[in-house]
C-alpha cells in the first residue's frame, strides 16, 4: 500500500515555470500564475475566458498551507536538511518523522503515537510515498512521487482515492494546482428532479465554464 522510499527521479525533474503548470513554490501562488491567456479557437469561451484571481476586490493569496491547520495533538517543523539539528520539541506521547522534501529541505512532524494513516493527506504529513501518489506521478510526467507527497500534504493538490474507491480499480488521478486538472466539476442524480436531459446541461456549462474534468456522481 505504500512506499517510505523516495522517487529516484526527483533529482531529474523540476516544476514546470509560471506561465504552464504553477510551481509549488511560494510565488507560484500568486494570482499571474493562474491567468489565461485569451484563445481565439474552439474550447472554452465566454464571459471568463479571460478570469483570473487578479478581479478586483478579491483577497490576497495566502501563503499558509495544510500545514499551518494541523489536527490537534500534531507539530511540524521546517529546516534546510532532513539531518539539520533543530529546535524542536515534540508533544507528549508522540512520535517524530522527519523526512525530505522534494526541494532538498527537512521537515520533522510530531504526531500522536497511536495514530494510524487512512487518507492520502495523511499518510502525506509522515512523508509517505503511496500507490496512489506513484501512480498520478505517472500520470503527471512533470511531476515526481516526492512533488506529488509535498503538493497532497500542503493542500494544494487531491487524489480522490478512498477505500471504496480502490475496491473497484480505481485508476488514481489528482485534482490540484500542479497537475492538468485544476478545475473539476460535478454531474450526477438529485433526489428532488433529475434526468438525462439535466444532467447533458450540466456537463455542457461544466465545459463551457473551463472545468478540466467532469466528474459523474450518479
Amino acid at each position: 500500500m505504500t512506499d517510505n522510499g523516495q522517487n529516484s527521479a526527483a533529482s531529474t525533474y523540476t516544476l514546470p515555470p509560471l506561465g504552464q503548470n504553477p510551481s509549488t513554490t511560494a510565488a507560484g501562488t500568486t494570482p499571474g500564475s493562474f491567468a489565461r491567456p485569451p484563445v481565439i479557437a474552439p474550447g472554452a469561451d465566454g464571459a471568463y475566458t479571460f478570469a483570473s484571481p487578479d478581479t478586483q476586490g478579491m483577497p490576497k493569496p495566502s501563503k499558509k498551507t495544510a500545514w499551518n491547520f494541523l489536527p490537534a495533538g500534531w507539530k511540524t517543523t521546517e529546516a534546510s536538511s532532513p539531518n539539520a539539528k533543530v529546535r524542536f520539541s515534540p508533544p507528549k506521547n508522540t512520535e517524530l518523522k522527519s523526512f525530505e522534501q522534494s526541494d532538498g529541505t527537512g521537515r520533522f512532524v510530531a504526531y500522536p503515537r497511536d495514530f494510524t494513516p487512512v487518507t492520502q493527506l495523511e499518510h502525506a504529513r509522515l512523508g509517505i510515498i503511496t500507490r496512489e501518489m506513484h501512480r498520478v506521478a505517472e500520470r503527471e510526467p512533470h511531476l515526481t512521487a516526492v512533488q506529488v507527497r509535498d503538493e497532497v500534504a500542503a493542500g494544494r493538490m487531491v487524489i480522490p482515492a478512498n477505500k471504496v474507491h480502490l475496491q473497484h480499480q480505481l485508476d488514481p488521478m489528482a485534482i490540484g494546482r500542479a497537475s492538468k486538472t485544476k478545475v473539476n466539476a460535478n454531474m450526477g442524480a438529485s433526489p428532488v428532479s433529475s434526468g438525462t436531459d439535466e444532467e447533458v446541461e450540466k456537463l455542457k456549462w461544466a465545459e463551457k465554464w473551463g472545468a478540466d474534468t467532469v466528474m459523474d456522481l450518479s
